[in-house]
């Protein structure tokens, strides 16, 4: 099973380590194993990443900077600091209407 970009037991600071990229949504894995798979994104301004409907619940924890995370048609606006657990078998987005870094940890559990 493919594994994070990150190395077990050595200090790393997801702020600094990603960047943004112009026009993009960057990602990189930070944990992928058969249960979970925590990965940190980097979304510029005005980019969505839309899920349809999953069995799996999300974890979303903001970083850096201000997002919107819609659950259902609901929408929630984060900044650094904050989280949500977006359910599983419900549809959601994350918009960036500014620029902002996430962890997003997916638990697959069904």
């Amino acid at each position: 099973m493919e594994r994070g970009e990150f190395e077990e037991c050595k200090k790393f600071n997801l702020v600094d380590v990603l960047q943004y990229s112009s026009n993009a949504i960057v990602v990189k894995n930070i944990e992928i194993n058969t249960n979970c798979v925590i990965q940190a994104f980097v979304f510029d301004y005005g980019k969505v990443q839309s899920y349809g409907k999953s069995p799996f619940m999300r974890f979303i924890h903001i970083i850096e900077g201000k997002a919107e995370v819609v659950i259902n048609d609901n929408s929630t606006f984060l900044q650094k600091g904050d989280s949500i657990l977006i359910p599983g078998h419900s549809t959601s987005s994350i918009e960036a209407n500014h620029k902002f870094k996430m962890i997003c940890t997916t638990i697959k559990s069904e």
